[in-house]
């Protein structure tokens, strides 16, 4: 049976007592430097005292095992205790994005139940003016003063390692330890249940197949609320014992500058931020991540040209997929067994199943326990049989290595004439042009239309020219429109297609 991380983190604490667990690392509003009058520092020591201080408020007022609470707030160290503090009183953590629009926030924290709520205070300025219909206390993540509800202090002991016993309260493995909300990329989220044999599982996964390192330094860049940071990032590397630096974003740009100057053992990121770097006219920065270890990528396919570039200058990668269903992994692979365009083979503790139209089944410990609230679209997700779809098209090769070929519906636009089109392959013609920075394609009125983000003068003439004699008749562009705003993404990047149907 996977070993409770928690009960793995209690023994790292102890072990690790005086050193560095969590940093808190503020970029300037350009994103190239660091500004050093705010943040936290805490070895391990003090993180756990922390959490007891933080799990004491909780109890004093009034709040139980079993309760909802829900965190929502930027990356920082108080957003990773707060999390700990809620795992160790035994309740229940409700995570969301803080980069969503205040009117979801607010339905989500409704949606969840949750009794309290850890909130930036710039955050709590807009948002208390809204509904939160069950919340009785709001709590500060800043500074853990109260915000709504009775106002009770927090503790101010600092006992030492000797006046501590050093636990976080028993739980038996299928307990729901987290909702999550999907991110959202088809219109709706879910809440995900999770459990802590999902949670413990995804950490043994990461100390299975992430590479082992004197360098105990490791840089959190995604955002904690998603499951492919706090579990790989976060819980897997605090019960490796690792010092996090945590930045409070993440621009292409900023974490190229922080991994100059302070390189971690390994990164752990997306593809949009190495594409990014590309396309900045800026990818002669990927040769800072030589002074990396190892990269990990995963939440999208990788960009064939990046993926060329990371090899040329010999970086060791890894990738992985998965969703937020399995919090996250699914597959996952390190160098030096990384294979081309792979996501690499089925973690442990799980199994993979290839349906006769495509789609990849997946069942396991880290499968969830089902969507809060929603039997039904539970039911959809997860057959009869425990096999979760995943809604992925891919195969599985001799090797064992998986492949991700794109969603069986939603990247496919059927037009009147019965032509199936994948809208990403011609995107991926049209962002190789040098002038454009990002790009969608989508279907109106029966014709093939791409919205283009320009970042050098380019007419829509110069793009129909240049991208369409690439493209068979039946699926060659009718239109293009410009513009200078950014599209619309989810926190892994992808893109937010319902909003331009």
């Amino acid at each position: 049976m996977t070993r409770n991380y928690l009960d793995i983190l209690a023994e790292t604490i102890r072990n690790n007592w005086n050193l560095p667990a969590l940093s808190d690392f503020y970029l300037t509003e350009d994103g190239k430097a660091q500004d050093t009058s705010r943040g936290n520092h805490y070895t391990y020591g003090e993180m756990y005292t922390e959490i007891v201080r933080v799990t004491d408020l909780l109890t004093n007022l009034g709040l139980q095992k079993g309760d909802h609470i829900a965190i929502c707030g930027a990356n920082s160290s108080h957003w990773v205790i707060a999390y700990l503090a809620i795992a160790k009183m035994h309740g229940v953590s409700v995570t969301v994005m803080h980069s969503l629009q205040l009117e979801e926030i607010t339905h989500l924290i409704t949606r969840s139940n949750a009794k309290a709520l850890f909130v930036d205070n710039d955050m709590w300025k807009d948002l208390k003016e809204n509904s939160l219909q069950h919340v009785q206390n709001v709590i500060a993540l800043d500074d853990w003063q109260i915000l709504l509800g009775e106002n009770k202090m927090i503790s101010q002991f600092k006992p030492s390692k000797s006046d501590l016993r050093i636990e976080f309260c028993p739980v038996t493995p299928d307990e729901l330890a987290m909702i999550c909300f999907t991110s959202g990329s088809t219109g709706k989220s879910k809440g995900v249940m999770l459990s802590y044999r999902n949670i413990s599982n995804n950490v043994r996964n990461v100390d299975e197949i992430f590479p082992k390192s004197g360098n105990n330094l490791y840089m959190v860049t995604l955002s904690v609320a998603h499951m492919y940071s706090l579990s790989l990032e976060v819980l897997g590397q605090l019960c490796r014992g690792k010092s996090l630096l945590i930045l409070n974003a993440a621009s292409p740009i900023g974490v190229m500058g922080v991994i100059d100057k302070n390189p971690p053992y390994m990164l752990c990121t997306v593809p949009a931020v190495l594409e990014g770097v590309r396309r900045a006219n800026a990818g002669h920065q990927l040769h800072i991540l030589e002074k990396l270890e190892h990269i990990q990528i995963g939440g999208a396919k990788m960009d064939a040209e990046v993926e060329r570039l990371l090899k040329d200058n010999k970086i060791n990668i890894s990738v992985g997929y998965g969703t937020s269903e399995t919090a996250p992994l699914i597959a996952m692979c390190s160098a030096p067994i990384y294979r081309n365009h792979s996501v690499g083979k089925i973690v442990s503790g799980m199994t993979a199943h290839i349906a006769p139209n495509g789609e990849i089944l997946v069942k396991g410990e880290n499968v969830m326990l089902g969507y809060y609230k929603d039997p039904e679209a539970t039911a959809m997700k997860i057959d009869a049989d425990g096999w979760l779809h995943t809604g992925d098209r891919g195969h599985l090769d001799e090797d064992g290595y998986l492949y991700v070929e794109g969603r069986l519906e939603q990247d496919i636009i059927v037009l009147p004439n019965g032509e199936n089109i994948r809208p990403d392959n011609i995107e991926a013609l049209i962002n190789a042009l040098p002038e454009v920075s990002e790009s969608i394609v989508l279907a109106r009125d029966g014709k093939l239309i791409a919205i283009v983000v320009p970042k050098a003068p380019i007419d829509r003439i110069a793009i129909l020219r240049a991208i369409n004699p690439q493209l068979p008749l039946f699926s060659q562009l009718y239109d293009v429109e410009i513009t200078d705003q950014p599209l619309a993404r989810t926190e892994k990047q992808t893109l937010k297609r319902y909003l331009y149907k």
